[in-house]
C-alpha cells in the first residue's frame, strides 16, 4: 500500500507533477498488461464438423432479431 503522507504530499505536488504521477502510473499498467497477454496459452485450431439436419431450414435474420429485442 502506498504510505499516508505520499499520497498527501501527491495531493499537495503542484497539477503538472501530478499528472507526470499518472503518466508514470499508467505507462506502468499498460506493462503489466502486456506482458500477462504475452503469457497467455496460444489460440488452438480447431475444426469445423459439417452435420445435416434432414432438410434445408429457411430463417429469416429479421425475425430472429427482432425476438432478441
Amino acid at each position: 500500500m502506498i504510505a499516508k503522507d505520499m499520497l498527501a504530499q501527491i495531493q499537495h505536488a503542484p497539477l503538472a507533477e501530478r499528472i507526470q504521477v499518472i503518466e508514470v502510473i499508467l505507462k506502468s499498467l499498460k506493462d503489466d498488461i502486456k506482458s500477462g497477454i504475452s503469457g497467455r496459452h496460444r489460440r488452438k485450431t480447431f475444426k469445423v464438423r459439417k452435420f445435416h439436419l434432414g432438410q434445408e431450414i429457411r430463417c429469416d435474420r429479421e425475425e430472429i432479431y427482432a425476438e432478441r429485442g
